[in-house]
């Protein structure tokens, strides 16, 4: 029996896909920083929290309009945290600070609806600590 282990890899998350159901999803926008001042983007986007089945855990930001991912980046345990700016008082900016480096990249959302900030960014620092073991995942 063959198969194509190509189209396999893509499927199943791999090359920046999102085949992976994700853990959290959410619309947001991207900020720029710099010289200390966040300034958001106009983009429409969306945060995705999933894990692929080799067990990595993805974050990844999706240009809304037009699908291109922009972001996708790999989270190891107690490397990142994913924590709301409470200087800004104008908007709903989060940031996602790795330690063991100086990247820093400020998210801003883009529901209307607040309620569920505080959720999202709680599962995310979930995920990250503690990510969900594989499911089919043999020893």
């Amino acid at each position: 029996m063959a198969t194509n282990l190509f189209a396999a890899a893509n499927t199943a998350g791999g090359g920046g896909s999102s085949a992976s159901k994700p853990l959290v999803s959410f619309k947001a926008g991207k900020c720029n920083y710099s010289a200390g001042t966040v300034t958001p983007l106009a983009k429409k986007g969306s945060i995705s929290v999933f894990q692929t089945p080799d067990t990595l855990l993805h974050f990844q930001w999706k240009d809304r309009t037009n699908n291109n991912i922009e972001d996708d980046l790999i989270l190891f345990p107690e490397d990142v945290t994913y924590t709301r700016v409470t200087q800004c008082t104008t908007g709903r900016v989060y940031l996602l600070k790795f330690k063991s480096s100086d990247k820093k990249l400020f998210y801003w959302m883009q529901d209307s609806k607040t309620e569920n900030d505080a959720d999202h960014e709680e599962k995310i620092n979930q995920y990250i600590n503690n990510p969900p073991s594989a499911p089919d995942a043999e020893l």
